[in-house]
C-alpha cells in the first residue's frame, strides 16, 4: 500500500524561496537609500554614545584610581573619607530638597494668597511627579554604577596588592563605587529640587518661576548645610569617627580626621554651594528647554 503522506520537499523549497525573497527585498531597500554619507550624521550618532560611555568610564575609573592611590600611598582613609562625604552630601541634599518644597508651598500660600486646598494640591502633585523621576533616576544610576563597578573590579583588582590585603582592597573598591553612586544622587536631588520648585511656583507665575527656583533652592541648601544637624563636614567627621579604628597605622584617629578635614573645609563647602546649585540649575533649565523660554521672555519684556 502506497504511503499517502505529502512530500515535504515542495514545502521546504517554498520556505527557502520566501526567505530568499525577503533577503532580496531588504537588499533593494538598502540599495535604494542615499549612498552619500554626511560626517555630521556620524557625529550626531556617536555623540550621545560617547557621552554615555564617558559617564560609565568615569564612574568606573574614579574608584579604581583612588584605590590605586591608597594601594601605593598607604593612605587608609581614602575609602572611608569619600564614602562618608558622599553619604553626608546625600543627607544634606535630601533635606534641601524637602526644604525647597516647603518654602515654595508657603510662598504660593502666603504671597500669592492661594487657598490652602489649592496650594496643598499643587505641592502634592509636584512632589509626586518629582518622586517618580527620582525613582527612575535612581534605578538608572544604580545600573550604571553596577556596570562600572564590575568593569573596575575586573580590570583593577588583579593589578592591586594582594596577599593579606585582598579583602580590604575589595572593600575599598566597593565603598568608592557606592560613593560615586551617592554623589550622582546628589546631582539628581539638586536638579529635582530646582525642577520641583519651578513647577510649584509655575502654577502662579510662569515667566520667573525658574529664577525663583534658583533663589529658593540656594537658600534651602544654605539652611540645610548650616542651620541643622546635616551640615556636611560635621556629619562627615562623625561618620569617619565611627568608621575608622582608634589608631590607623599607628596614627590616632582624631589626627587623621583633622588632617583630612581641616577647619577651612566648612568654609570651602559653604562657598561651593552657590556655584554647584547655579551650574545644576543652568544644566537642568537647558535640558528641559526652560532656559530658552526664559531668554525669550526676558527679550519680549524689553
Amino acid at each position: 500500500m502506497a504511503d499517502a503522506s505529502p512530500d515535504p520537499r515542495p514545502r521546504r523549497a517554498g520556505w527557502w524561496a520566501g526567505l530568499r525573497q525577503l533577503i532580496v527585498r531588504e537588499w533593494h531597500i538598502i540599495r535604494g537609500r542615499d549612498p552619500d554619507l554626511d560626517a555630521s550624521d556620524i557625529t550626531e550618532f556617536s555623540g550621545p554614545l560617547l557621552a554615555a560611555g564617558l559617564i560609565v568610564l568615569t564612574v568606573g575609573l574614579l574608584p579604581l584610581i583612588g584605590t590605586r592611590i591608597t594601594d601605593h600611598g598607604d593612605d587608609a582613609i581614602f575609602g572611608p573619607l569619600i564614602g562618608s562625604f558622599a553619604l553626608a552630601a546625600v543627607c544634606t541634599t535630601a533635606i534641601a530638597w524637602l526644604l525647597t518644597i516647603v518654602i515654595c508651598g508657603m510662598i504660593v500660600l502666603i504671597v500669592y494668597r492661594v487657598s490652602p486646598r489649592v496650594a496643598s494640591a499643587t505641592t502634592e502633585q509636584a512632589v509626586r511627579a518629582s518622586f517618580h523621576r527620582i525613582s527612575d533616576m535612581t534605578s538608572t544610576i544604580t545600573l550604571v554604577a553596577l556596570i562600572s563597578g564590575l568593569v573596575s573590579l575586573a580590570i583593577g583588582l588583579p593589578g592591586l596588592s594582594s596577599s593579606d590585603q585582598e579583602t580590604s582592597v575589595l572593600e575599598e573598591l566597593l565603598s568608592a563605587q557606592v560613593a560615586c553612586l551617592l554623589l550622582a544622587l546628589v546631582f539628581g536631588f539638586t536638579a529635582e529640587a530646582i525642577r520641583t520648585a519651578a513647577e510649584i511656583l509655575g502654577s502662579q507665575v510662569q515667566a520667573i518661576a525658574w529664577l525663583g527656583a534658583l533663589v529658593i533652592t540656594t537658600i534651602a541648601y544654605y539652611l540645610a548645610a548650616t542651620a541643622g544637624p546635616f551640615e556636611p563636614i560635621a556629619l562627615t567627621r562623625n561618620l569617619l569617627t565611627d568608621w575608622l579604628p582608634a589608631d590607623v597605622d599607628g596614627v590616632p584617629r582624631a589626627e587623621i580626621i583633622a588632617d583630612a578635614l581641616p577647619r577651612s573645609a566648612r568654609a570651602w563647602a559653604a562657598g561651593a554651594i552657590l556655584p554647584f546649585v547655579g551650574v545644576t540649575w543652568a544644566f537642568t533649565a537647558w535640558r528641559t528647554g526652560e532656559l530658552a523660554k526664559l531668554r525669550n521672555s526676558i527679550r519680549d519684556a524689553d
